[in-house]
């Protein structure tokens, strides 16, 4: 990355260590990562494995975790952390082979990062709000994508595709990541945008690994895809093949249910 690149991103970097929406609109719910020293000069905790600054691929998952977490593994991930491990099955799926977490693999053309970047309370399961998503989405994953530019995006999971649907404005998509699951739409921009259930153990109750490999099967082809037609299309040109599917791609191509 050039030093005119890296001072580009010191932009979106900042505004998600000074955002305090959701903080102050979810007393007690939710904190800032940036209140603890170990806080690193990322947009998204995730992108310390994987946050490649020309991606071919930006997959959006659900939260980094809760304040307990993060303050025992100092902003990072726990080695062996399953959700993970399903995520490079899912990459290798695609095509793309990642190192192993949380050491950085800079080589890989991936960019992770999630539906909020801020802290939960209390357990790791505890609820995300959907107006945190919203919120987050357009301070931090609009301009993120508008800084990247993948050619492919996923939204993982029901807080993922949410974040994904709202900042592309899928307004014809499913909204329950039940019905979205599978499908992919291409977006007024030319971006291939899908959606994936989430790896994470609780994701595979709802969509099991091997459907999910399947998904991200599809999702590799639509990235090979990318790179043998790398100009962004306009709403006017959406013909073509997505998900190996030739048709009209403002309307979805899915998997089998």
């Amino acid at each position: 990355m050039n030093a005119a690149r890296t001072a580009e991103y010191l932009a979106p970097v900042a505004a998600r260590k000074a955002c305090r929406i959701c903080v102050e609109g979810s007393p007690g719910r939710i904190r800032s990562c940036a209140e603890f020293e170990f806080d690193p000069e990322v947009v998204s905790h995730w992108e310390q494995w994987l946050g490649h600054q020309s991606p071919k691929i930006l997959a959006v998952g659900q939260d980094f975790g809760n304040v307990a977490y993060v303050v025992r593994h100092k902003g990072r991930d726990e080695p062996g952390n399953h959700t993970n491990a399903n995520l490079q099955r899912c990459l290798a799926a695609a095509g793309i082979s990642v190192g192993n977490p949380p050491e950085c693999d800079a080589t890989a053309p991936v960019f992770m990062t999630n539906s909020i970047l801020c802290l939960k309370e209390g357990r790791m399961d505890a609820p995300i709000l959907g107006s945190w998503v919203r919120s987050c989405t357009k301070a931090h994953l609009v301009p993120l994508l508008r800084y990247l530019k993948p050619p492919v995006v996923v939204g993982m999971g029901s807080r993922g595709w949410q974040a994904v649907r709202q900042a592309f404005a899928l307004g014809d998509a499913p909204q329950p990541i039940s019905e979205a699951v599978g499908c992919g739409w291409l977006a007024a921009d030319g971006t291939r945008v899908f959606a994936v259930g989430h790896c994470g153990p609780l994701g595979l109750t709802n969509r099991p690994l091997a459907q999910q490999l399947a998904d991200w099967c599809r999702i590799g082809e639509a990235i090979a895809l990318a790179q043998q037609q790398p100009t962004r299309l306009t709403a006017a040109a959406r013909t073509g093949y997505v998900t190996g599917v030739r048709g009209d791609l403002s309307r979805p191509a899915c998997a089998p249910r």
